[in-house]
Parts: C-alpha cells; sequence; structure tokens
C-alpha cells in the first residue's frame, strides 16, 4: 500500500483531471463510519437481492480487517445520504488476488456514471501495489463498467459465474475479468499437454493478450480451490447462500485418494439436498479425470481461469464448473455476444477433456448448450 501522503496526492489529482464527472463530487478514502450510508448506497440502487452490500456490517468488517481499500464520491445534498458512488480494491489472501468490486453509482448519477467510475478505479488502482505473485481481477455486471474497466491493465474476459446472483428476483450472469500482470516475477504454470494443450481458444484468446508465458509443469495434488468455506462436512468445505440457494465448493476434506473417488463423493454430496438451484467449483486444470467426470454427470464449464491458484509463489490454471438446475436463463444485462462466444468455447473445451476415453460424451457436449441439460431428471 502507498503512504498517506501518496494517497493523498493520488486522490486529489483525480478530483482535479477528470472533467467527465460532476465538479461537486470529491473522492476520499472510506472508513468504517460510512458503512450504514454506504450500504442504504446499495440498498437504492440494487433493490431486492442477495448482495451483501446491502449489510452494513459487512462492509465495516470489510473496512476494520485492513484486507479491502474503499473509496467515495462524496455528493451533494440533493442525493440522499452522503455518499454519491464507492468502489473498493480487495486483497484476497487465499490465491493472493486484487480484486476492483462494490462499484456502484446513486441512481441520480447516472447521467455521469462512466466519468465517475473512472475516478474512482484509477484512484483505487493507484493506491495499490501489486506484489511479483498477485493476479488482478474484477467480475463486472454491465458492459459500462467493463468499459470503464478496460481502460486499466489490459482485463481479458475468462467467462461468467454461471448465475448464482438474485436481483428483484431475478438471476443473473456476472462475468469474471482479469487483468494482465504488470510485476515482474510473475511465474504461471500451465498444463500444456492435454486438452488445455490442445485449446486453440485458450492459447489465443486468453494467454496472448494477458500477455502469459507459462512454463509446463507438475501441478499442487489439490483438486479444488477456493475462498475458504463457512460450512463444512465431513466431505467438502463450502459456502452457501440460502437466499439464492447457491453453493459454491472449495475444498475436498474426505478420504478419496483418486479422482474418481473424489467425483463419486461429490455426487454423494449432491444428492444430500436435491432443492439447491446453483452448485459451482474452481478446479485444478490438470484434473482431467475430475473435470471429464463432472461434465458427464451434469456440470458445464463457465470459466478458465489462468493462474487462479497460487501455491509456493507459482500460479496455475483453473477450470469453473457449475451444475444448475434453474431453467430460466440468468439475466446477461448486455453481454449476450460475450457470453455466448464464451459458452461456444467452452463446450468445445469440455469436449476436448472427455475426448480421450468417451468419444460419444465428446460428442453429446459439443452439441450441448449450456442449460440443455437442465430437465426434470437433472437437478442437483
Amino acid at each position: 500500500m502507498q503512504t498517506e501522503s501518496n494517497a493523498a496526492r493520488n486522490i486529489a489529482a483525480a478530483n482535479m483531471t477528470d472533467n467527465e464527472a460532476r465538479a461537486d463530487l470529491r473522492i476520499r478514502p472510506g472508513t468504517v463510519e460510512d458503512a450504514n450510508d454506504l450500504a442504504e448506497l446499495f440498498c437504492i440502487t440494487y433493490g431486492q437481492t442477495t448482495h451483501p452490500c446491502q449489510s452494513p456490517d459487512f462492509i465495516r468488517n470489510g473496512i476494520a480487517s485492513n484486507n479491502e481499500l474503499w473509496f467515495v464520491a462524496e455528493a451533494d445534498s440533493s442525493i440522499e445520504g452522503s455518499i454519491g458512488g464507492c468502489l473498493c480494491v480487495a486483497r484476497h489472501s487465499w490465491n493472493r488476488t486484487w480484486e476492483t468490486c462494490y462499484a456502484i453509482i446513486h441512481p441520480r448519477l447516472r447521467s455521469s456514471l462512466s466519468g465517475l467510475i473512472y475516478r474512482l478505479v484509477r484512484t483505487g488502482h493507484e493506491n495499490l501495489r501489486p506484489e511479483p505473485w498477485e493476479l488482478g481481477f474484477y467480475t463486472p455486471r454491465t458492459p459500462a463498467a467493463h468499459r470503464v474497466m478496460s481502460k486499466t491493465n489490459a482485463p481479458v474476459l475468462v467467462g461468467h459465474d454461471g448465475g448464482p446472483n438474485l436481483v428483484d428476483g431475478l438471476r443473473e450472469y456476472h462475468m469474471m475479468a482479469i487483468h494482465r500482470p504488470t510485476v515482474a516475477g510473475f511465474s504461471h504454470v500451465s498444463p500444456l499437454n492435454g486438452p488445455v494443450g490442445r485449446s486453440p481458444f485458450i492459447q489465443q484468446h486468453l494467454y496472448a493478450p494477458l500477455a502469459l508465458q507459462p512454463t509446463p509443469g507438475a501441478y499442487p495434488s489439490v483438486c479444488f480451490t477456493g475462498s475458504p468455506g463457512a460450512e463444512k462436512d465431513s466431505l467438502f468445505r463450502y459456502s452457501h447462500d440460502q437466499a439464492a440457494s447457491a453453493i459454491t465448493l472449495s475444498e475436498y476434506v474426505g478420504s478419496g485418494t483418486t479422482e474418481w473417488e473424489i467425483c463419486a463423493d461429490l455426487e454423494a454430496f449432491a444428492a444430500r439436498d436435491r432443492t439447491i438451484a446453483y452448485m459451482g467449483a474452481y478446479i485444478l486444470a490438470d484434473k482431467v479425470e475430475l473435470i471429464r467426470k463432472m461434465l458427464e454427470t451434469g456440470f458445464v464449464i463457465t470459466a478458465y481461469l489462468p493462474a487462479w491458484h497460487l501455491h509456493r509463489n507459482s500460479r496455475y490454471d483453473c477450470v469453473m464448473l457449475v451444475k444448475r438446475s434453474f431453467s430460466k436463463i440468468p439475466e446477461k444485462r448486455g453481454f449476450d455476444a460475450d457470453i455466448e462466444a464464451l459458452d461456444r468455447a467452452y463446450v468445445q473445451l469440455a469436449a476436448e477433456f472427455c475426448q480421450p476415453n468417451n468419444p460419444s460424451s465428446a460428442r453429446d457436449l459439443a452439441r450441448r448448450t449450456p442449460f440443455a441439460f437442465q430437465d426434470a431428471e437433472s437437478i442437483i
């Protein structure tokens, strides 16, 4: 992190040089005293939603943890509350990433959304000093947010989350984008043999624009990765959003020693509650047998995340797999073309994972649309 004086200079520069946003807004660091106003801003903007920032305690705890840098745009008296916009840059210790997140503008200031968001993003990034092994990312809801973010650090869309979140009763996709690493010393290991090595999409549309130069090498033995879940049973650690009926797996804690045994435990875990609408997992990309078995049991690939898992200061690729029981396609919020292109690419990648041992499964997957598996008998 920068010193306080450097941060103050960067904030002052952002306030003085951007003419796109309203002149009566000034950007300053957020504090725990802002938690109530920030939560109110999220409630006003999002409506009925599962978004955690509608809780003042969630925001207050994040700021107090020193893992989150919040920046707020103070508005004039015509705006309810004292804050007209905000943004957070959060550091995630579990995989040493930094995320640009929680960017929001009051509805009355939407005419200056692009300029104000850019000011907030620029201020946040100028007050961050990434380590050589850190990776930056963000999860935009709208193309407007992605366009603003695209002005910084050359980000690349790598997929979407499959739609676990609810806004006003409707599920919506959040895209996933990774920034190009900018610090020397970034070590990236890729499973260049097998499905990843055979995928032109990964090589040309992910690695190349991110300027990644992976080296082949052995991967860690773990299969699952993710933010440590708050819940745990005899098989998995996971996060459970009850309001959205969504589970995200983060760690396997069972006794299985082979990928086939782990997949069998995953099926047993899923069978315990068939009312779950969404199950997601990040799997290390070298775990071909596990990924293949998950695909054959109804999961789909929604994202490929280069350098997502950190192990001993080197980074390893992951595949995001999602299984859904809801039949209505989530809202795309203007990302229709991006989602369709990525889904087509990942259907082909899924076929590559299945091809060596099961050509018929590979053909079925090549014909599968992202929601084709969701019939009445194919729920979690």
